[in-house]
């Protein structure tokens, strides 16, 4: 018992000891990326019952919100040049997932107003495109924060081993697979909770469902926003994510 005990604490209580305050700022983004699925049901009811769109059209539509994924590369080499301006590209993507959410939000709550600039079918389109957009513009700063975010040197000035950085940058990227962890977690009980009984609730009860989620979906912009504020600027060559040295300008 005592031996199991140990292989606990060594292996996910060690993990909250060696927490540390500037691990912060990538592990918001990516606890906002872990909540991302939180309107990923909701979304699918609104499509099927107020929206009526093709599967075809569906379709195309999927392939251009997994568009900007695609592109995570390239947007990382951009990241690079301009990395002396990260907490506003972390701001730009949470603008961008905020816009998203508030769109459906707007079809939920005054359709009319909205089909009045514009058709139902095309918010939808914009929303579901501008979300991804601001996830991967995100997700590209919290990557190379992670990096960042690891001293090069212990609390008395002295410089850190090799090894001691490796583990460190270990523990980060571990981190941070359990802060998407934990979000995706929350969002699956808080999907349950709220969509329990639902199919015995009226088109108004249902609506306003619907609307509380993508309410409390702003939560995610917001948690991002924490860590892009929090994070500092950095003129030390950083090791890049694919393996190449990060070098960012002053």
């Amino acid at each position: 018992m005592g031996s199991l005990l140990s292989w606990i604490d060594r292996h996910f209580f060690e993990l909250g000891r060696e927490l540390r305050l500037s691990y912060l700022p990538p592990l918001m983004v990516y606890l906002a990326a872990g909540i991302s699925g939180l309107t990923a049901i909701v979304g699918t009811f609104f499509v099927k019952e107020y929206l009526g769109l093709s599967a075809e059209f569906l379709a195309g539509l999927a392939f251009w919100a997994m568009l900007p994924w695609t592109l995570k590369l390239p947007v990382g080499h951009l990241v690079d040049l301009i990395w002396k301006y990260k907490g506003a590209l972390v701001f730009l993507g949470a603008s961008l997932i905020a816009l998203s959410l508030l769109i459906m939000l707007g079809l939920l709550s005054d359709r009319g107003a909205m089909e009045a600039i514009l058709p139902a079918g095309q918010w939808y389109v914009m929303s579901v495109i501008l979300a991804p957009v601001g996830y991967v513009i995100q997700d590209v700063v919290a990557d190379a924060m992670t990096v960042e975010a690891v001293p090069a040197t212990d609390e008395d000035g002295r410089i850190l081993s090799e090894s001691q950085q490796r583990l460190m940058h270990a523990t980060m990227q571990t981190l941070g697979r359990v802060a998407i962890i934990v979000g995706t977690l929350g969002v699956a009980l808080v999907n349950v909770l709220m969509f329990e009984g639902v199919e015995q609730m009226n088109e108004a009860d249902k609506v306003m469902i619907y609307r509380q989620l993508y309410l409390m979906a702003l939560v995610i912009p917001l948690i991002s926003c924490c860590g892009g504020g929090s994070c500092c600027h950095t003129e030390t060559p950083l090791q890049g994510f694919a393996g190449e040295t990060r070098v960012y300008p002053p």
